[in-house]
């Protein structure tokens, strides 16, 4: 199994995410996330690790709106070390503000600061989605891609959620043909949907966006054009998850590349979680094995998941499930 992973994103590490006010708590997007979730997978199977050093600068200008992209690298560059930046007013046209009050235009909270190196680490991660997808494209071989910081938050001008740039939508963008995005992060994609298109729908599973984050405006409805988006109710089971999942899947249609935002924070420890859902990691032995029916030929790149404890083992079971094995005892 070949496995993509960014070379500089330890040198992304928020500290504090005050997305439920003050007192803040510590963040949970960290660094040991990538490291646990490629335990596991190394665990499941022999692995062929790429290491990925390059900006995919380019990528990303051509899928997120310039005065964004803009913005992001001229804001990394005034950031101090051991400074991080959060905006502090929120407004749908600060151009004529000084730079470090425009983020309110392009974000919409405050739980996904920004340090010195963020942006550099993000389009590192970018460059892993692209890089993967290539890869994918030349071989067709299944792979996966340890994208960090994740994407399926970030729109086209827009950041939140822990995410910059859209790492899904970058390689759906370099694959380019007969290809869907799978969304199975705890999270609505709230920015992944605002690429879906006819040569690349979105289809998602995830809890309730206006119980959870993004904590969609109540009068918005999830748009229906070239997606298929699924709730999972509150106190859902292992069973009942796997049961929507069938659903989900048998939509898919005839595609040539699946590319699956994988988020491990379904998981019934996360933390993250508002409503509760009780996934074991055993579950994602099952939802690989499920995937591996399709197909498709997939890349599967990480979103979120921040058990650091309980990583390892979902990642080796859903590894597991993917290659279609059976599973021993962790």
């Amino acid at each position: 199994m070949y496995v993509f992973l960014p070379n500089k994103h330890n040198l992304h590490h928020p500290q504090q995410d005050y997305s439920d006010g003050l007192p803040p708590f510590e963040h949970l997007e960290v660094p040991k996330r990538v490291d646990a979730v490629l335990q596991g997978i190394q665990s499941a199977t022999e692995v062929n690790l790429v290491t990925v050093t390059e900006l995919a600068l380019d990528a990303v200008s051509n899928l997120h709106d310039k005065d964004y992209v803009d913005f992001l690298l001229a804001i990394g560059e005034q950031i101090e070390p051991e400074q991080e930046y959060i905006p502090t007013v929120f407004s749908h046209n600060l151009l004529k503000s000084p730079l470090a009050y425009r983020g309110g235009m392009y974000s919409k909270e405050i739980g996904t600061p920004i340090g010195k190196d963020s942006i550099q680490v993000a389009l590192n991660s970018a460059a892993v989605a692209k890089t993967a997808a290539n890869y994918l494209l030349e071989t067709g071989q299944d792979v996966i891609a340890l994208c960090r910081p994740p994407g399926h938050h970030a729109g086209k001008r827009r950041y939140g959620g822990y995410c910059f740039f859209n790492n899904a939508y970058i390689a759906a963008k370099t694959l380019n043909q007969q290809c869907a995005v799978l969304d199975i992060d705890y999270h609505f994609g709230d920015g992944s949907v605002e690429f879906a298109n006819v040569n690349t729908p979105y289809f998602s599973l995830h809890a309730d966006p206006w119980q959870n984050y993004p904590y969609l405006d109540s009068n918005i409805a999830l748009p229906t054009k070239y997606t298929e988006l699924m709730i999972f109710p509150n106190g859902s089971t292992g069973n009942s998850y796997l049961d929507l999942f069938k659903i989900l899947l048998a939509k898919l249609g005839n595609i040539k590349y699946l590319i699956v935002s994988l988020g491990f924070d379904t998981l019934g420890t996360d933390r993250i979680q508002d409503d509760s859902i009780y996934l074991e990691p055993t579950d994602y032995l099952i939802i690989g094995q499920l995937l591996a029916q399709i197909k498709a030929k997939k890349l599967v790149i990480l979103e979120g998941g921040y058990d650091l404890l309980n990583l390892s083992a979902c990642a080796r079971y859903f590894t597991l499930g993917l290659l279609n094995q059976e599973s021993p005892t962790i």
